[in-house]
Order: C-alpha cells, then structure tokens, then sequence
C-alpha cells in the first residue's frame, strides 16, 4: 500500500479516535442529566443484583428452610404460606426497587406519590417481616444507586481521558512521523475498535457496553492493551521502531504470514 495513503488513514482515523473521546469525555462532564437517563437502566440492574444478595439470600436462608420444614411437620398450608413469603420477596423485588428509585426522584420523578405508596404496600407485605426499618432499605437502595452512577461516570471518564490521550499521541505521530505510517497502522486500527464501541453506545444506548466497560476483568484488558499500545508509540518516537517492528513481524509469523517490518 502506498505510504501517504496509510499516512493520510493514520491521521483520519487517529483524528477522529480523538474528537470522538473528547466529546466524550466533555459529555459526561457537562451533560450530567442526559448522561443518567441514558445509564440508568444499567445502574438499576446493578442495584437489584445488590439488593438480590442482601434480601433473597434471606428469603433462600437455611433459617427460612428450617422454618419451611417444621411448619410442615404441623400444617401443610403453614408450610406453603412461608413458602409464598419467599417466592413474593424474590418475584417483587425489580419493581420495589424501581419504585423507590422513583420515589425519591432518581428516575421517573412525575410518579413519585404513587411510587411512595407502592413501596409501603410491598415494604409492609414483605420486607417488614425480616425487622428492617422502611428507610433503613430505601437509604440502601438510593445510596447504592448513587454509588452506582458515581462509580460509572469515572469509569467512562477514564475509559475516553485515556483512549483520547492514546489516540492523540497516535495523531502527533502519524502527522510528525510519516515514515513509520506502517508501523503505526495496526496501532491506528486497534484504537478505532474502542472509537467504534463508544459511538455505538452513544448512538444505541446498549447496556452490554456498559457491562464491558464497567467489569473488573474486561477494565484490566482494556488498561493492559492500551498501555501496550502506548509503549509501542513510545517505542516509535524514540526508538525508530525497533521492539515495534519485531512485534509486530513475531505476530505476522505466529498467523502464517511473512510481515516485513523494519526500523524507520
């Protein structure tokens, strides 16, 4: 291929990679509303896994089994009433956990009178069984909510600050060394697949984006790639592409392919 052709892709696609994680960055730092509606059900999801842990392990216990087993060596319909107690706990909680959310203005704050009464009727149904206060539960589920979408904006932050600064280093190198545009391609490529995801979660609002992002072990891999990517442009800069040129005719071996990448 041409070398000012692969030139002028590094500088499209590392320019774009740019504007792209700015923005960005830049959205979720001035458009805090719009940036909650769009991640709120993911959030939600995380705080009813949360809440799952804390109130269904209670309603699956060993006490409850204990208690299911005796009541049925006296009464057949007292064993299914303790049973019904577990499966209401378990079948409700989604909705509860929405409705306090509602209730206290996280997410649909028009309903919030009705959403009030809706957590009492299913607080006083079920939870209250197990002697936890009313706002004991509904300080948990906000405050896990909070700590949720906090924990989610940093993560987005650091995923855009860092690929942007990744992708603008890649930029100042396809513009200032042009004679290491083959060596800077595969770099270009790989950074435009987290440009291509972060589009697509603006555009789609996808919550399996969010999964990846805001996972522990997919956060490692992301981090890990990048700083490689990163020393690779280091090693560009530097030192003419040297570790970067073996890497990459290693890996063009390893797949059967005879890549001849040289110093520059």
């Amino acid at each position: 291929m041409n070398l000012g052709l692969v030139r002028t892709l590094n500088i499209v696609l590392s320019a774009l990679g740019a504007a792209v994680f700015l923005a960005l960055f830049a959205y979720i730092q001035l458009a805090p509303k719009d940036f909650d509606e769009r991640t709120r059900t993911f959030a939600v999801s995380r705080v009813e896994a949360k809440f799952d842990e804390t109130f269904s392990a209670a309603a699956s216990s060993d006490t409850m089994d204990k208690i299911s087993s005796i009541a049925g060596r006296f009464s057949e319909q007292l064993e299914e009433r303790v049973e019904a107690l577990r499966t209401s706990l378990d079948a409700g909680i989604a909705e509860f956990i929405a409705d306090t959310l509602a209730a206290a203005c996280r997410l649909d704050c028009e309903r919030r009178a009705q959403a009030e009464q809706m957590v009492r009727e299913y607080y006083e149904s079920t939870i209250a069984r197990y002697g936890v206060a009313l706002d004991r539960v509904q300080s948990l589920i906000v405050g896990e909510y909070d700590d949720v979408m906090s924990e989610l904006r940093g993560d987005l932050k650091i995923f855009a600050g860092s690929s942007f600064v990744a992708l603008f280093f890649a930029l100042l190198l396809a513009l200032f060394r042009g004679e290491a545009a083959r060596h800077l391609i595969p770099i270009s490529i790989a950074l435009s697949v987290s440009t291509g995801v972060a589009v697509y979660w603006y555009i789609f609002g996808q919550d399996w984006v969010m999964t990846v992002i805001f996972s522990d072990y997919w956060g490692w891999a992301y981090a890990i790639v990048l700083g490689a990517l990163s020393t690779m442009m280091v090693d560009i800069a530097a030192n003419r592409a040297r570790v970067t040129s073996h890497v990459l005719n290693t890996f063009g071996s390893a797949f059967g392919h005879g890549l001849s990448f040289s110093p520059c």
